[in-house]
């Protein structure tokens, strides 16, 4: 992991960091790209947002959902999608890296549907984290199974 230099966020929070500094900064950070990939934010996708923090114990530090993702975003506001994706990468191993990615396609179809937009950008996690096409398969199978409603 690298080192840089912190300096406030500005968020609710209070938190001072200017790049993703562990594994549960780089899951948070690609799930709020997930959820802003198709241009809106749903309430439910917010909502998800207070679930991963709840159930996933990589979480277990963070005390106010809304507020860390809101720094997250704030963190990654003025970087490009490609270069948040690579730092997310650097820092998650293998086994957090397919819970990275099964996290962002909960948030992507936490509105029911998938569109184009967050089809590609699921599919340019997956690439980057090196996560098997097989496996991405079986976790978007399993999180569109979780969002059924009848």
């Amino acid at each position: 992991m690298k080192k840089t230099s912190k300096t406030t966020c500005g968020c609710a929070c209070g938190c001072s960091q200017n790049s993703l500094n562990s594994p549960a900064d780089a899951v948070m950070a690609l799930c709020v790209m997930a959820m802003a990939s198709d241009g809106k934010l749903e309430k439910n996708e917010l909502s998800r947002i207070d679930q991963m923090i709840a159930l996933s114990p990589l979480f277990d530090g963070v005390r106010n959902a809304r507020d860390y993702a809101a720094c997250i975003a704030e963190t990654i506001s003025e970087k490009g999608r490609i270069t948040v994706i690579e730092e997310a990468a650097e820092l998650l191993p293998g086994r957090l890296a397919e819970t990275a990615y099964a996290w962002a396609a909960s948030m992507v179809m936490a509105d029911g549907k998938v569109v184009s937009p967050e089809h590609k950008f699921l599919s340019s996690i997956r690439k980057a984290l090196g996560v098997h096409g097989v496996l991405a398969g079986k976790i978007n199978a399993v999180v569109a199974m979780l969002n059924r409603a009848r």
